[in-house]
């Protein structure tokens, strides 16, 4: 359903007179009714520009049910729309449009989302940036860039910093790429959740809580994705504390983990540097490891499908997380000492038994790696560091 003129401006323009002592600037009430004023009105085709400058807005703009539209700044680091204060609404940019382009601004300090684009087809976010001023707090927004819903989403040339949930983050999605973009001091970097076909390539995740976090859940109106791809990306040091509000499922990651496959299907992760996690450089976990109940018939909580091959693992040399249980267990069960690669071990009973029978697939031929079976099941009881099991081409 289309917004209507009327309606959008009696809610958006409630107070737009009013500036806040706690904001560096009055709202820029002009600008952004002209904004939304063409956001509403706009045709197919049309290019919404926003000019170079710090603007300050107090609510969301919104852009609903017009196919083809372009917003578009004078760059990434030349139009800024601010949202510190947010009065009404959650997110920064608001979308529910299919085939849209949003190019070449920065949106900071939304109360919620900076930029949220949900049920849509064909979806591009061209260096576009998302980040919170006052640095790490659980009080900031969940997610950066965030497409949820959507058939076709690129991501190229973006940042996203400090999220309190994921910088990065599609979900729910097909047919993704994420390429050529950067993910720095968010809890998560980059997350894909429950997507099919997706793929990650030639980004940098660096400074986060987690790196690069693949994820399926229960509940969820999309459930089993499967197929990602992750390659050629830099994860680098992904040791920054865990700021989520508890309750959140990223608040369980461990300070300086590299990549996380949970209840993941068909993931292949390639040609990637997983360097200087203190924690563990990639963890392969059923959903069952978090310990959190679900209601979803048709929920899969098993990981399998897995391949990891010509990455290159360094390890921080420094204590692991003691923060977060996973962490715990790294120290109590491998004396201190950061790992390369963690499974959990968690079998699916009905699939074909074998030594492995989740098709777990390793090619790391690397002098010194670290490795080994966890076995969660048991409670820890015959953690194996054997990688032969999992050996493969």
């Amino acid at each position: 359903m289309k917004f209507t003129q009327l309606a959008i401006l009696a809610f958006f323009c409630a107070a737009c007179n009013n500036t806040r002592p706690s904001d560096p600037g009055a709202v820029d009430t002009a600008l952004y009714n002209d904004l939304q004023t063409q956001l509403i009105n706009a045709k197919p085709g049309d290019v919404i520009k926003i000019p170079a400058g710090i603007h300050h807005f107090d609510r969301p703009l919104l852009l609903d049910g017009v196919k083809g539209v372009t917003i578009q700044g004078a760059g990434k680091d030349k139009t800024i729309l601010s949202f510190l204060g947010q009065k009404a609404g959650a997110e920064g940019l608001k979308i529910t449009a299919d085939s849209v382009t949003i190019q070449d601004l920065t949106v900071t300090d939304t109360k919620g989302d900076a930029i949220r684009v949900q049920d849509a087809k064909q979806v591009t976010m061209r260096k576009v940036k998302a980040t919170w001023s006052g640095g790490a707090k659980a009080s900031n927004g969940g997610y950066g860039l965030y497409p949820v819903g959507c058939d076709g989403v690129l991501i190229d040339q973006c940042e996203a910093a400090f999220a309190s949930d994921a910088g990065i983050y599609v979900g729910q999605s097909k047919n993704v790429v994420v390429k050529n973009s950067y993910a720095h001091e968010n809890v998560a970097g980059i997350e894909i959740e429950n997507c099919t076909n997706a793929e990650v390539k030639y980004c940098r995740s660096e400074k986060n809580t987690g790196g690069i976090l693949v994820f399926d859940l229960p509940g969820l109106p999309a459930g089993n994705g499967k197929t990602c791809k992750i390659h050629h990306n830099k994860i680098i040091s992904n040791n920054h504390r865990n700021f989520a509000p508890e309750g959140n499922i990223v608040a369980t990651v461990a300070p300086g983990t590299g990549l996380i496959f949970l209840a993941a299907k068909d993931v292949e992760a390639h040609h990637n540097e997983i360097i200087g996690h203190k924690t563990m450089g990639a963890a392969i976990a059923s959903y069952h490891i978090v310990q959190l109940k679900w209601d979803d018939k048709n929920y899969d909580p098993y990981t399998y499908d897995i391949k990891l091959h010509n990455n290159r693992f360094e390890r921080k040399k420094a204590l692991p997380d003691l923060s977060k249980d996973f962490g715990k267990m790294v120290n109590v069960y491998f004396s201190g000492k950061p790992q390369d690669i963690l499974y959990d071990g968690i079998l699916d009973d009905k699939r074909p038994s074998g030594s492995n029978p989740m098709n777990i697939c390793i090619d790391q031929p690397q002098a010194g790696l670290r490795f080994a079976n966890i076995d969660a099941a048991n409670d820890f009881k015959n953690i194996n560091p054997d990688l032969k099991p999992y050996q493969c081409k």
